[in-house]
């Protein structure tokens, strides 16, 4: 994936209200949450902050050519990159590891981020809705 265009739609910072569905770990319910996207070498970069009934989750995120790489406060490191690719004017990060897999959807309309996140554990299972996310435009 080589520097584009289609980027500058996810680029800025974004806020907003997220849905979360139940998991292994956790029940379901709401966060707000903010995305702070920044261009970076042959793809962006971006900061995750979400909070939830007093608790927080920090990330940042590195998509760069084909590859993605996301670190967060909850403390895994990626084992292996994931991948970075266009789905029409959908953004789509898949990475794997042996705690299971995710895929992050994000696609801008406008002054609206949407984010849709899925998880299968194991890796080879069906996926399944985890987070649900529109955010408007904070900048």
């Amino acid at each position: 994936m080589t520097s584009s265009p289609r980027f500058e739609s996810l680029i800025g910072a974004w806020t907003g209200d997220e849905e979360l569905f139940p998991t292994a770990w956790t029940a379901a319910g709401t966060a707000q949450a903010s995305i702070d996207v920044r261009p970076g070498p042959d793809g962006i970069h971006f900061d995750y902050v979400e909070t939830r009934d007093g608790s927080r989750l920090d990330a940042h995120a590195v998509v760069a050519g084909g590859g993605f790489w996301w670190f967060d406060s909850y403390g895994f490191t990626p084992q292996t990159p994931g991948t970075a690719a266009w789905d029409g004017d959908t953004l789509v990060l898949d990475r794997r590891s042996d705690r299971g897999r995710t895929v992050m959807r994000l696609r801008a309309a406008g002054d609206s981020l949407e984010v849709e996140l899925d998880t299968a554990v194991p890796a080879d299972a069906d996926l399944a809705p985890l987070v649900r996310g529109t955010y408007r435009r904070a900048d």
